[in-house]
């Protein structure tokens, strides 16, 4: 439910626009929100009053983790957060669909079928958070949100690690009494199976309308709750010895979420198939309504000393090319495939702020507005001699880096973990329809965009398999996540379980030949891509691995054998992680997270670690000339530069200025400057004074650049910017 600003609330937070408020309650307020690239999200604040104890912080902090890990398909995408600003602060994507509560008002009790499939999905995904040790303890229908692709799970506020009662008195109950566990109404430490309860009852009030233990007082609620038998008046029948023993008082005779998600769906059709259509018609309606709302702000009360504000600046009409914008997996935008995906030459988007050059800073060659993909989607932009290659809802796309002219746009490929280069050519994945045609790889056409004949094309591999990915080229060596084709598959077949064997692949271009083959055995994450970052270094292939957890493995490749040399948890963030290359050089792999950590390359023991006074977090790190350049998380994030060879502390950054996002984008390095991006724009610091020397105040979220054909080129989720290499100029603070 949207509802107008009130008098006080501020006009933007952390770099978007408040447009409505979506809640309110003792932990603070969350926002509808928009972003200047037209990015809409749910903004959640924390409440200044609370905002400096210990504890509430730390239960923000581990909200934001969860949301994290469940991730998109499950739950809301964390568009981006800063849990350690002064007002922490959250923004996740704005669903696309109604509460599961209000989707009940609605329409009524779901049918069967529209249960079992709601059910089976929520289970997979409290498997998905259970499997990285992570509780819900509030899962209730306003906290599922029902979409045309699926239920997303929201509002991890109370979320913990399983068997942490830290943030818990003892005796104490947190959450909902109507849908509690009875081991959390006593205040006893709430598992896994905790959730499984509180499910029953999700599913119990969508198939008929009410909860397991009625209405009333929280004290009576919670008597029910331990004592009284649930009420399963109105269930279907078949439904009854499936959610019944969810409800056992005694967690240990409760089924896990595995053997309900066997039970209640086997999986067939989309999970709009199932839905009512009065409830399709609601999601289809919420979509449009978030662009036709005509964002109101309330006057200051009678005799308060702060003027009536006046309303907030109308909402735009909605536009085909602005529904792209709600989320990257729209309802709406499916409709809308084909569409032109590139903004004008020059022209700013009215959403987009002016640019006001600070200092220094050189002012911008071209820039270019463009519908990005999802951030799971977007991946890192390549550079094809003088060509950018990037990924936007449409498929890839090409962009003349010179003038930011668009090439071409919308060809056969969809993903950018489809398409890799060798600086000079780009090949993709060219995907079969049917398993036993193969798997082929073919190069990409620079002039138009368009596949030429396969340079490979290997029958023992199953091309049609979502998972497949072009990993890296190196030289005549194309590198490949894929698996063979199986007796038992079908025409059907392209499914992502780990029974497939998964491989990594080498292949020659030049003959089309298999050169090797390195059998994985780890068990297939949910999310997509697997590999999340490639990285070629002489003989060695590094490569970056989601884990079921939502974590990072590194594995090493000798790319003259194909064979492991080492393999390692790295305790990332595998969205994290994707959005920046590998630090990689002959003698080591970098990465940062409580600390800057130097792994020998030889056998992944750790060769060093750097961590300063007072510092528990770092962004990624880049490394360059022997020099690994991260940002610390404290105070006003300042970059520092470490021997890459000892980690010892060169230097740190003079005078930093913190504005948020320091610890998203890895630094970029130059000759002259090393650049940090952050949500200001991007900061050029001098290699020389260690003093900034100019800010680009450019808006773009998660601002990364890329160095090619004399340019720097800022690349976000909004505008494309280009700005000449390294102006001229004396340094400034």
């Amino acid at each position: 439910m949207l509802t107008p600003l009130s008098h006080d609330d501020p006009a933007g937070l952390a770099g978007f626009r408040l447009l409505a408020r979506l809640g309110h309650g003792g932990m603070g307020t969350v926002y509808l929100a928009r972003s200047a690239s037209g990015r809409t999200v749910a903004l959640k604040t924390m409440h200044p009053s609370i905002a400096s104890d210990p504890a509430a912080r730390t239960r923000f902090r581990l909200e934001t983790d969860a949301a994290r890990i469940i991730g998109g398909h499950h739950g809301a995408v964390v568009v981006d957060a800063d849990p350690l600003a002064p007002a922490p602060w959250l923004a996740t994507e704005y669903v696309l669909g109604p509460p599961l509560d209000d989707a009940v008002d609605l329409c009524g009790p779901l049918p069967e079928e529209s249960v079992r499939a709601l059910g089976a999905a929520l289970a997979g995904a409290l498997a998905q958070l259970h499997a990285s040790g992570i509780v819900h303890r509030d899962l209730k229908p306003s906290n599922v949100m029902v979409t045309a692709y699926g239920p997303k799970i929201i509002d991890f506020g109370i979320a913990r690690a399983s068997g942490d009662d830290r943030l818990t008195r003892t005796g104490s109950a947190a959450g909902t009494p109507a849908f509690m566990s009875p081991e959390q109404a006593v205040g006893q430490e709430h598992t896994a199976a905790g959730d499984v309860f509180a499910l029953a009852g999700v599913l119990l009030h969508a198939a008929t309308g009410h909860g397991p233990f009625g209405t009333g007082q929280p004290a009576d609620l919670l008597y029910r709750v331990r004592y009284s038998d649930p009420d399963l008046t109105g269930l279907p029948q078949a439904l009854a010895p499936i959610l019944g023993p969810c409800l056992a008082k005694d967690p240990a005779g409760r089924p896990t979420t595995h053997d309900l998600v066997a039970r209640l769906h086997g999986g067939q059709g989309h999970f709009a198939d199932h839905l009512p259509d009065a409830l399709l018609a609601e999601i289809a309606r919420r979509a449009s309504a978030v662009w036709q709302y005509r964002p109101e702000r309330l006057p200051a009360p009678a005799g308060h000393p702060v003027a009536e504000t006046v309303p907030v600046t109308a909402a735009p009409d909605l536009s085909r090319r602005r529904l792209f914008n709600i989320t990257g997996s729209s309802l709406l935008a499916t409709t809308a495939i084909g569409a032109a995906v590139w903004a004008s030459t020059r022209e700013r988007d009215p959403d987009t702020p002016k640019s006001t050059d600070s200092g220094n800073a050189p002012a911008a060659l071209w820039r270019r507005n463009v519908v990005t993909a999802a951030p799971a989607e977007l991946g890192r932009p390549l550079v094809v001699g003088d060509k950018l290659i990037v990924t936007t809802e449409a498929g890839v796309s090409a962009v003349e880096a010179s003038s930011g002219r668009n090439l071409w746009s919308g060809n056969a490929v969809l993903s950018s973990w489809d398409v890799a280069t060798d600086g000079e050519r780009l090949f993709a994945v060219d995907y079969s329809l049917y398993p036993r045609e193969g798997l082929h790889i073919a190069q990409i056409d620079l002039e138009d965009g368009s596949l030429m004949d396969p340079a490979v094309s290997a029958k023992a591999y199953n091309g049609k398999l979502v998972g497949n990915q072009l990993l890296g080229i190196d030289g005549d060596v194309a590198w490949l996540l894929t698996a063979r084709v199986r007796k038992e598959d079908t025409d059907e077949s392209s499914g992502v379980g780990p029974e497939r064997g998964w491989l990594i692949a080498s292949f020659s271009l030049s003959t089309g030949r298999r050169r090797t083959e390195l059998i994985l055995d780890e068990a297939v994450p949910g999310e997509y891509p697997w590999v999340t970052g490639v990285r070629a270094n002489g003989s060695n292939l590094v490569l970056f691995f989601r884990t079921e957890s939502g974590g990072v493995d590194v594995l090493v490749v000798d790319t003259r054998t194909g064979t492991g040399v080492w393999r390692a948890p790295l305790g990332l963030n595998a969205d994290d992680a994707a959005r920046n290359p590998i630090a990689v050089d002959d003698k080591h792999l970098y990465t940062a997270s409580d600390a800057v950590r130097a792994r020998r390359m030889a056998d992944g023991g750790e060769a060093w670690r750097y961590q300063g006074k007072n510092v528990t977090a770092y962004g990624p790190p880049t490394v360059r000339d022997e020099v690994v350049y991260a940002v610390e998380a404290v105070g006003a994030r300042a970059l520092v530069a470490i021997s890459a060879d000892t980690g010892a502390l060169l230097w740190r950054e003079k005078n930093p200025v913190a504005s948020g996002h320091e610890l998203k984008v890895a630094p970029t390095v130059g000759d002259k400057y090393v650049y940090k991006h952050c949500a200001a724009g991007l900061r050029a610091i001098d290699l020389r004074t260690h003093e900034t020397a100019w800010l680009h105040p450019e808006s773009l979220d998660r601002f990364s650049a890329l160095i090619t054909a004399g340019l720097l080129i800022g690349v976000g989720e909004g505008p494309m910017v280009a700005l000449p290499l390294e102006p001229a100029g004396p340094a400034s603070s």
